[in-house]
């Protein structure tokens, strides 16, 4: 690596930065406002307000990366554009694909740490976020005390049926389980009771007229509790339906593939996953149209530079929230809707760099 070389990473990293915190501020700044007015009316100490934006911290992140590469790459290289760097070195025969190596290398990695995130960290965060309002917003427990018409799935091969469970007195009412065989290609027992209750400690179950109905033989008889070992915690079984983006990528997966099994919708759960992939891929796709747009020296330095990187970065979000909608009504392939921006502006930028004005 030589001094050209360090030069331009660093005056990259520097744009980039600038960029994202620019970004990140306005999108803090948004969030801010809400907790302004929770402190206010007493819901939210000032400690709690910071831990609330902590939590929140991951999604933002991954919402102004694409636009901290974008803005970035035109910064940094306007900038050289408008000192007549880019001329020197066009002139001392420096390939435009020399001087974008590094911006390129860099913002594949910031797209990698976006799928990282998006991958684990951004669904425990938006879990942990969530559970806040509900507790200290809406004055409600994130997991309720009671429930009725239950449906929880215990083990990959295991579905639990309830009418009734009350999380203080630790019961279940009207319980049916069923146990399927492998790969859901049929029922292999149902376990009836009239209720059960719980061992808080081991979240262990015993039954009250237990039967087992055998799906192989359609035999039914009386079983004894101690012999049929149930573990699920009460939390496990009052949760409510989690919401797709309050979920990590593995966990999204899971549920995909068991609602495809039982013949439920997973339309939200595919969405979500799909897009989170094409969505941290963006910030590698911007930084092609950045680096191009940017070889271009135009009156207005920053300041084109920026409302630039707004227009162009909220129109991918406003396109793909617009497919999303058509995804989720069924008008439109969910592969189709997730990837369609994405291919679209790889278009765009690639076209765009093999005709930099260098």
């Amino acid at each position: 690596m030589n001094k050209l070389d360090r030069y331009i990473i660093i005056n990259y990293v520097k744009s980039f930065f600038l960029g994202m915190m620019m970004f990140f501020l306005i999108f803090l700044l948004a969030e801010s406002i809400n907790l302004t007015g929770w402190i206010m009316d007493g819901k939210f100490t000032p400690g709690e307000a910071l831990k609330y934006l902590g939590y929140g911290i991951p999604e933002i992140v991954t919402n102004t990366a694409p636009l901290g590469v974008l803005l970035g790459s035109l910064l940094c290289i306007s900038k050289m554009a408008k000192q007549l760097e880019i001329t020197a070195m066009k002139t001392s025969g420096i390939s435009f694909l020399r001087v974008a190596m590094y911006p390129i290398i860099f913002s594949f990695l910031v797209s990698m740490a976006v799928l990282w995130i998006n991958y684990d960290t951004l669904g425990k965060s938006n879990t942990k976020k969530n559970n806040m309002k509900i507790l200290k917003i809406e004055n409600s427990e994130p997991v309720k005390v009671e429930k009725e018409f239950i449906m929880v799935r215990e083990k990959r091969d295991t579905i639990l049926y309830a009418g009734y469970a009350n999380k203080k007195e630790g019961i279940m009412k009207q319980i049916e389980i069923i146990k399927m065989k492998d790969g859901f290609k049929g029922i292999s027992k149902i376990y009836t009771a009239t209720s059960g209750k719980i061992n808080p400690k081991t979240n262990e179950w015993t039954f009250e007229n237990l039967k087992e109905h055998d799906g192989e033989t359609n035999s039914t008889q009386t079983i004894d509790t101690n012999n049929f070992k149930f573990k699920l915690s009460m939390d496990d079984i009052l949760a409510e339906a989690v919401a797709a983006k309050n979920l990590t990528m593995p966990e999204l997966r899971e549920k995909i593939v068991y609602f495809t099994r039982v013949g439920a919708d997973s339309t939200a759960m595919r969405i979500d996953f799909y897009y989170r992939i094409s969505f941290a891929l963006s910030s590698f796709i911007m930084c092609f149209i950045g680096l191009s747009l940017g070889s271009r020296y135009v009156r207005g330095g920053a300041a084109v530079n920026i409302g630039l990187s707004v227009i162009i970065g909220y129109s991918y979000y406003g396109f793909s929230t617009i497919l999303k909608s058509l995804a989720s009504s069924g008008t439109m392939p969910i592969y189709l809707a997730c990837f369609l921006p994405l291919l679209i502006y790889m278009a765009v930028g690639i076209k765009l760099f093999m005709n930099a004005e260098y």
